[in-house]
């Protein structure tokens, strides 16, 4: 059985973690210097390294030797899990120095269960180390909060994604595996990412999964996105008022079996990032490709306050259409309708 890309490249000491430099460089002086805290939260959107972190800290504290207890709080969030971890942390490891409980999703913990940690948490056992993870720290207690050192982990941006997912392929090429994948699917991925390493990471590990040559029309198949090229179609037959190509473009998403819902999502995205090339003319805060430059400036010169009333109206349509079970002709017809405006 084949390892997942995202397993066996996760980083495995404070060097391999993609950014996030001032965290590790703070965890790096505590462990020299001796001033490891009992108590920690990393906080931050998903696949940006908190757990990756979290298990670095440990390993570097125990210099190798001895298990981490973790705990996934989605699925064991109640006082008796919480008690459990509590009892464990009273007796020193005996396999390592520090006994190390990482705690994932750690806002999912009940109030009971937190209130039970509270007294944990004032006075920890010297030898054991506490680390919350979590993607909503506002969903934990203040008194929680209060009691620990927390680290805000930022997503990694596009040039940290991409180098990572180019670092992939050149390693599996030098193991042998001869895999082609195109620096435009490369692009696409990262930005498709959203600053999340995991997604972008098990994104390139699905497309391989099809083929070991990826060019960016079987990434955007594979990964069910919308096509650009539909994309750029339906904005242009709308800007120009061709109502009939409208039509057209919707019924051929409709044929393909497609997901109208979804598709009108993915156009309010791309109709933002429209927006955001024409004031910024770059694509450092979009997720288009760069294959779609010559597309993207012939876009920018739309009429602006136009542009920002189709993403209006098609957002509208999205909410109108949330709970709609027959979705094709409130579709046609809203974007018809908008097409004459």
């Amino acid at each position: 059985m084949n390892i997942p890309l995202y397993t066996k490249y996760r980083p495995h000491t404070f060097e391999d973690v993609s950014e996030q430099k001032e965290v590790v460089e703070i965890l790096k002086n505590q462990i020299r210097n001796g001033t490891v805290r009992n108590c920690y939260l990393f906080a931050g959107p998903s696949g940006t390294g908190k757990t990756t972190i979290a298990r670095i800290l440990a390993h570097e504290l125990n210099h190798g030797e001895g298990g981490v207890i973790e705990m996934d709080a989605a699925s064991n969030s109640g006082v008796e899990d919480v008690r459990n971890i509590i009892e464990k942390a009273v007796y020193q490891a005996l396999d390592a120095e520090y006994k190390v409980f990482i705690i994932d999703e750690s806002h999912s913990i009940s109030n009971a269960g937190y209130q039970a940690f509270l007294k944990t948490l004032e006075e920890p056992p010297a030898k054991a180390i506490f680390i919350f993870c979590t993607t909503d720290p506002q969903k934990m207690p203040a008194t929680i909060i209060n009691r620990v050192q927390r680290f805000d982990l930022s997503r990694i941006s596009y040039s940290g994604v991409f180098n990572r997912l180019k670092y992939i392929v050149d390693s599996e090429n030098k193991e042998g595996r001869n895999i082609r994948v195109s620096d435009d699917t490369l692009d696409y991925i990262a930005r498709l990412s959203g600053g999340g390493m995991r997604d972008a990471v098990s994104m390139l590990d699905k497309c391989l999964g099809l083929s070991n040559e990826i060019e960016l029309e079987d990434a955007v198949k594979i990964l069910g996105s919308a096509d650009y090229t539909t994309l750029f179609n339906l904005f242009f037959s709308m800007y120009n008022c061709d109502e009939k190509s409208v039509i057209e473009v919707v019924e051929g998403i409709y044929r393909q079996g497609k997901d109208l819902k979804l598709f009108l999502r993915q156009y309010t995205n791309f109709l933002s990032d429209i927006c955001k090339y024409k004031l910024f003319e770059n694509f450092e805060y979009i997720s288009i490709p760069k294959l779609y430059s010559n597309e993207m400036e012939r876009a920018k010169n739309s009429d602006g306050e136009v542009l920002k009333h189709l993403l209006e109206k098609v957002n509208a349509i999205n909410s109108e259409v949330k709970y709609e079970s027959n979705v094709l002709p409130v579709v046609e017809t809203e974007l018809l309708i908008l097409s004459r405006e």
